[in-house]
């Protein structure tokens, strides 16, 4: 009697031996995985990935951790382990999101070819757009726009990609903005214009080629401020002599 009961407290210390460590090497498989794709090892993390092995929900945390990375070999050969392009991780962000804030133009490119949403946006309702245009990303704008990306979308607070790009002097970006048929006279609620932002930071650029786009000089902010008027404030006087030539009052 005593045999068999050993016996059989035997089978089941053994079967939750197997238990415990195929829980191990799973855990050990995630963080090994992870682990190299933030180290930047690209040789263990095809290894990992091509055992087949990985849960979903590690190999999405992988797959972020790679698009953070920024290589784009390691990039793509998560996404033909079928992982979702379009994941979301902090902050409501997405791959391509995050790639266009990083300026990454090659992973921007095979996210978009890999069917990333261009339009999707975060938890302040920025899109990719709007991310690369702030940070000035010039390669990877004109990729957005040949996708398709809304020209107008607009941040929580109404900011554009127009306005961030004009308060910045990206002047390449604002030409591709406006090619794409950007509304140049858009006013955020308090009033404000592309061209208001330019003036007042004096980006003569920016502004040469607002003016050429047909953007109005004379329409004036909630406080009855126009470009002229900042410009003036802020002894810009290249940009007051430009805004003059093209009709500001």
């Amino acid at each position: 009697m005593m045999l068999v009961v050993n016996r059989s407290l035997i089978f089941i210390l053994y079967f939750v031996l197997i238990l415990i460590c195929s829980d191990v090497w799973s855990q050990n498989t995630k963080s090994e995985l992870i682990d190299a794709t933030n180290k930047g090892n690209a040789a263990l993390v095809f290894k990992i990935l091509d055992s087949g092995k990985i849960e979903a929900e590690e190999l999405n945390e992988a797959f972020v951790a790679a698009i953070k990375k920024g290589n784009p070999a390691v990039v793509e050969r998560f996404l033909k382990t079928g992982v979702d392009v379009n994941i979301r991780f902090d902050h409501n962000s997405t791959p391509l999101l995050q790639a266009a804030r990083d300026g990454r133009e090659h992973i921007v490119e095979i996210l978009l070819a890999a069917g990333a949403s261009v339009d999707s946006v975060n938890d302040e309702n920025d899109t990719a757009l709007i991310l690369a245009a702030e940070k000035g990303r010039k390669k990877i704008v004109p990729m957005l726009l040949s996708a398709g990306a809304n020209v107008n979308s607009k941040r929580n607070n109404g900011m554009t990609a127009l306005l961030l790009a004009a308060q910045e002097g990206y002047q390449q970006i604002i030409q591709a903005l406006i090619d794409a048929k950007v509304d140049v006279n858009y006013q955020l609620e308090n009033g404000a214009t592309a061209l208001m932002l330019a003036a007042q930071h004096g980006h003569l650029g920016a502004i040469h080629s607002l003016i050429g786009a047909k953007a109005d000089p004379n329409l004036k902010a909630g406080n009855g401020m126009t470009a002229l008027m900042l410009a003036n404030l802020h002894r810009h006087r290249e940009v007051i002599d430009l805004l003059k030539n093209a009709g500001a009052k």
